[in-house]
C-alpha cells in the first residue's frame, strides 16, 4: 500500500513549518537513502493567516483558521496532483495558540465543509500524551506560552484532566515571554538566529518555572524552543511540542520509522 505522505501547514510563525520539517527528518529512522524518509508537502503561506495571540485578544478580526483552510485546499490539490487523493494524508499546524478550540474548531469544521479529507492531528493533545510516556514521575508542569495560549487555557484543561498541576509564571514575567517573542528589534519572531537578549529572557522565564516546583516544562509557543534548544534544564525534562507532533505524524504513517527518543 502506498505511504500516506505528511503535510505541514506552516506561515504560523517564520521558522514554524521549518522547525516541524527539521525535526520530522530527525525523527525517522531511515536506511540512509533520500528514498527512506517520508514524502513531506510543506505550505507556509504567512500573509493568508492572520496572527492567532491578536484574534484571540480581540485585536485582530478575521480567524485564522480561514486562512489556513485555504492552505490545505492548496495542499489537497497537490495531493490529487501527486496521485495520493485516494489515501489522503496526516497532517500538523505547528503553532500551539492555533490549537485553541475557537481557531481550531473551526478550520477542522471548514475542511469537513469543502470535502479536504486530510487528518490533522492536535498538536497539544500529543504534547500531553508525549510527557505521559517520557516523563511519567512528573506531576507539576510547567508552561510558556503566548499570553493568547494562556488565556485560552487549553493547555490548563488538557493537563488537569489527565491528573497534572500546572506551573505559569506571574504575569510580570508573562509580558516578558510575550516580548521575547514578538519585540520587533530583537525578539525571536523578529530575528533569526535567536538574539542573545530573547534567549536569556526566556531562560529565566524558564527558571522562575523552576522555582516553582515544576518537574518538566513545555515550551508552548513554537519561538520558545527555538531560544532554549535543550531538552532539559538543570536536570528537569524541556518539552517542545513540535518534537511530540513530529513524532506523531510519523507514527501515524510510517510506525516502522520513527526513530528512539
Amino acid at each position: 500500500m502506498m505511504e500516506r505522505p505528511v503535510i505541514i501547514g506552516g506561515g504560523v510563525g517564520p521558522m514554524a513549518g521549518v522547525a516541524l520539517h527539521a525535526r520530522i527528518i530527525e525523527h525517522t529512522a531511515t536506511d540512509g537513502t533520500d528514498q527512506s524518509h517520508l514524502t513531506v508537502i510543506h505550505f507556509s503561506c504567512s500573509s493568508r493567516i492572520a496572527d492567532r495571540t491578536a484574534f484571540l485578544l480581540g485585536k485582530e478580526s478575521r480567524n485564522p483558521g480561514f486562512g489556513m483552510v485555504e492552505v490545505f485546499q492548496g495542499a489537497w490539490k497537490a495531493l490529487e496532483a501527486l496521485g495520493y487523493g485516494s489515501v489522503g494524508a496526516i497532517a500538523g499546524v505547528p503553532c500551539n495558540t492555533f490549537h485553541a478550540p475557537q481557531i481550531f474548531n473551526l478550520f477542522l469544521e471548514e475542511l469537513t465543509k469543502r470535502s479536504i479529507r486530510i487528518q490533522v492531528l492536535h498538536m497539544l493533545e500529543e504534547t500531553v500524551q508525549f510527557i505521559q510516556e517520557r516523563f511519567p514521575h512528573a506531576r507539576r508542569i510547567g508552561i510558556l506560552s503566548t499570553t493568547g495560549t494562556r488565556k485560552t487555557g487549553i493547555y490548563h484543561t488538557l493537563l488537569r484532566e489527565r491528573g497534572y498541576q500546572v506551573v505559569e509564571v506571574p504575569m510580570d514575567w508573562q509580558e516578558k515571554v510575550q516580548e521575547a517573542i514578538y519585540q520587533p528589534s530583537w525578539g525571536i519572531k523578529a530575528k533569526s538566529p535567536v538574539t542573545e537578549k530573547a534567549r536569556n529572557q526566556v531562560l529565566e522565564a524558564v527558571r522562575t518555572l523552576l522555582d516553582s516546583g515544576a518537574e518538566a516544562v513545555v515550551l508552548g509557543c513554537t519561538e520558545l524552543p527555538l531560544a532554549v534548544p535543550e531538552r532539559e534544564l538543570h536536570k528537569v525534562p524541556l518539552v517542545d511540542p513540535m518534537v511530540a507532533l513530529a513524532r506523531a505524524m510519523i507514527r501515524e504513517v510510517a510506525p516502522h520509522k520513527l526513530a528512539p527518543y
